[in-house]
């Protein structure tokens, strides 16, 4: 794709934008088609980068990889070891890192899915923090979920519904409110061809004004005192300067200077001068200086659908009896040491995500067993002795042909 494909009046706005560094060199690299290939290690699995690994410098869990693999083939990535990332969103972690918290916080990310600044935010606040993920649209939650389950941290929820109808939610509840609030999408223009598609000047004006409305509504729930980590992935001045502009004149917020990151100019990530793609990023504080309000499960019922509730439940019914969950395997805290287990190779690992039945070593109990991979925990089968039954739940399954070539 040439820089001359991408929307007129995009490319005309950006070449008169004197704020941007060599604006000419961003259209290039929007059309370029080339995006980074990253991946963030699961901290509360006690996974990192191999030394020598291509690190992302803001983020010391964040590591570039040469080319994209084909994760859905990797059992790790289902394990929840690593989340696939665009480096630019892995800035949250330093953001987050620079509050010097140090002790455990409400934090609400009121437009989460898929999940990954969320499980980004799990790996840098305090430990014990609660954190609720919120997401309008239910079939992203339904990801948001499926990640989270992965990533395996406990104390969370997750809720369905518009953002703005969370501000019926008790005043003061949150130490930290993250809005990766819906936009116009510009930052995304080499990754996905429909963000060129969409683009108009109108998306832009609408865009700016739903972002406002959603951090106008979330703005009480923000104990004085707090923090507030506003988002974008586009360029415009409209969704991003001048609605913090305007947040701090119309709400009272206070501008607060983002942590020193390489190649990050006015909190922009441009994609030229960055290994990653197109991201703003504004650090907010909230006048004042008072504890977060109690804020309980039934009162985030009133405001939102709940959909999971901490690591959810550690059985389930299954016929007449119960089985242990898909939750409780992947959960960063779970014990393996009282169930048994068989550590399974890749092709074991695989044959058990695309959902077959297993056939397990002699003398393997009967009865609910644990498949790791590896050494860690993958999920649970039930040994019958001649065979074993798959206890992953279908909506995870691998739904594509098994290709341990790739894997």
């Amino acid at each position: 794709m040439e820089a001359t494909d991408l929307p007129a009046e995009f490319a005309a706005r950006i070449l008169a934008d004197t704020e941007i560094p060599d604006p000419r060199g961003l259209l290039d690299a929007l059309a370029s088609g080339s995006p980074c290939v990253a991946v963030r290690h699961n901290r509360l699995k006690g996974c990192a980068p191999a030394p020598g690994a291509d690190r992302v410098s803001w983020c010391d869990c964040g590591e570039y990889l040469a080319e994209r693999p084909n994760f859905t083939m990797d059992p790790r990535f289902h394990q929840g070891l690593y989340y696939v990332q665009d480096p630019s969103s892995m800035a949250l972690s330093a953001v987050i890192a620079s509050l010097g918290l140090d002790r455990p916080v409400n934090y609400l990310d009121a437009c989460a899915a898929p999940g990954g600044k969320t499980t980004a935010a799990i790996d840098a606040l305090p430990r014990g923090s609660f954190v609720l993920a919120n997401e309008a649209d239910p079939q992203r939650a339904t990801v948001l979920c499926q990640n989270l389950m992965k990533w395996g941290y406990d104390n969370v929820g997750v809720t369905l519904g518009p953002a703005q109808k969370l501000g019926r939610l008790p005043r003061g509840s949150f130490d930290i409110i993250a809005a990766d609030v819906p936009c116009s999408g510009e930052g995304m223009m080499r990754k996905d061809p429909k963000a060129i598609e969409q683009w108009t000047p109108g998306l832009v004006e609408s865009c700016a004004r739903l972002q406002f409305e959603i951090i106008e509504a979330l703005w009480p729930l923000l104990r004085p005192g707090g923090r507030l980590i506003y988002s974008t992935c586009t360029f415009a001045r409209a969704e991003d300067e001048d609605n913090v502009d305007r947040i701090c004149a119309e709400l009272g917020a206070e501008r607060l200077a983002l942590p020193e990151m390489e190649g990050v100019v006015n909190g922009h990530f441009y994609p030229h001068l960055v290994r990653g793609e197109g991201l703003y990023m504004a650090l907010l504080a909230k006048p004042g200086d008072s504890p977060a309000a109690p804020l309980t499960r039934r009162a985030i019922e009133k405001a939102a659908k709940v959909l999971q509730w901490g690591g959810g439940p550690e059985q389930e019914p299954k016929g007449r009896t119960t089985i242990p969950t898909h939750a409780l395997a992947l959960s960063a805290t779970f014990d393996p040491a009282a169930w048994p287990t068989v550590d399974v190779d890749c092709a074991g690992a695989l044959a058990f995500l695309h959902r077959d039945a297993m056939t397990l070593p002699e003398g393997t109990p009967r009865g609910q067993v644990l498949l790791t991979y590896l050494g860690r925990p993958l999920g649970w089968v039930n040994n019958l002795g001649n065979r074993a039954n798959n206890l992953l739940p279908k909506h995870l399954r691998i739904l594509s042909a098994i290709d341990l070539k790739n894997s």
